[in-house]
């Protein structure tokens, strides 16, 4: 396994430290010492402790880490990168910490490749605290060959005033089993998950976003969106649970799920666990295929079949990429998604053609 880690220039000199963690064991013993495992390990009421044999595994045995710190007051103006990738078979388990600093500012990009060929099961933990009024950007990308297993959590930690927006890109993998979590321990704090995935014959995405709300008046959104095709399942297991003290909490969370062809399966259950009564809270999941009318409008102006089934996927997430509006990390991910579309067997896409029926007959 190999990680890479792209520092800019210019973070470099404004303090901020990207390394590999075992030397930041060593430079920045009471920062690692503070919070590597923590958040994995919390008895904080409300957080609980991971029974999960995978992060206790990685807890004990993690082979290879990055530790990434944003000093207070800081600003960053370019994202932060770092690249997994998994070129041998065998067990991986590499590890992320990141601090970002009180009123600090910064994007962090996390990329995931294998070798073609290549079989393995990657355990990861990344871990990440985001302290008072600190703002984070942060974008995952899943993007392995056929072979690798992946199981990640990924754990932030929002202080008061916090406002993370967290983008998950999942389209690589023969399994992978995705947490991205989230506690609001600091009043005020706000954080937005996004999802995309796409599903190909094979796959079988479990993805798990978990919100937790401990501090009064903190926000959450989450929305996850996805197109599966083949015989791939997508299963989505979002939970938010809202503490009896956490009053003036607003939280929302859907997902939406698009079947290309037959075959595919999609499930959903979209969960609240709510201790406090003044709170504002919503959630939802929808299944479908694409609409025949949006297919109908697109012919009628003279497109092909094949090109109007690529715009109206390729659009069906744009909802989210202009939302996330990180600067590479969209570039990147419409070219896997019409990367992924282009390897699809357009001919066996199915419609839903109700709405259609029922519009020619009135």
């Amino acid at each position: 396994m190999l990680t890479s880690i792209e520092p800019h220039a210019a973070a470099t000199a404004a303090g901020v430290v990207v390394t590999d963690l075992r030397t930041a064991a060593v430079e920045h013993t009471a920062l690692v010492e503070a919070h590597l495992g923590r958040l994995t390990t919390s008895a904080e009421v409300g957080t609980g402790s991971d029974e999960d044999r995978t992060v206790t595994l990685s807890d004990a045995a993690w082979t290879g880490g990055v530790f990434i710190h944003v000093p207070a007051e800081v600003e960053l103006d370019v994202p932060i990168s770092v690249h997994v990738h998994v070129s041998s078979p065998g067990a991986h388990l590499p590890r992320v910490l990141a601090v970002i600093g009180h009123h600090a500012r910064a994007t962090l990009y996390l990329e995931h490749t294998s070798d073609e060929g290549v079989t393995a099961l990657v355990d990861e933990v990344v871990e990440i605290v985001v302290e008072d009024s600190a703002k984070l950007r942060l974008a995952t990308l899943q993007d392995w060959n056929a072979g690798i297993e992946h199981l990640g959590l990924q754990k932030t930690e929002l202080h008061r005033d916090a406002d993370v927006l967290a983008l998950a890109f999942t389209t690589g993998g023969t399994t992978v089993r995705l947490r991205p979590e989230f506690d609001l321990v600091g009043p005020g704090a706000k954080v937005r998950p996004l999802g995309i995935y796409m599903a190909s014959d094979g796959q079988w995405f479990d993805l798990q976003p978990y919100v937790r709300h401990i501090a009064p008046r903190a926000t959450s959104d989450v929305l996850f969106k996805g197109a599966l095709q083949g015989e791939s399942r997508t299963v989505f297991r979002g939970n938010v649970f809202v503490h009896r003290d956490a009053f003036g909490t607003s939280t929302d969370e859907n997902n939406r799920s698009l079947i290309l062809t037959e075959g595919a399966r999609a499930d959903a259950t979209p969960f609240l666990e709510i201790e406090c009564s003044d709170i504002t809270a919503g959630h939802g999941s929808a299944t479908g295929q694409i609409d025949a009318r949006h297919l109908y409008y697109l012919q009628a102006r003279g497109i092909d079949r094949d090109t109007a089934l690529r715009m109206i996927v390729t659009g069906y997430f744009t909802e989210i990429l202009e939302e996330a509006d990180l600067p590479g990390i969209t570039e990147r991910a419409i070219a896997v998604i019409e990367r992924r579309i282009a390897d699809a067997d357009l001919s066996v896409v199915q419609v839903n053609d109700l709405n259609l029926r029922e519009q020619q007959v009135d």
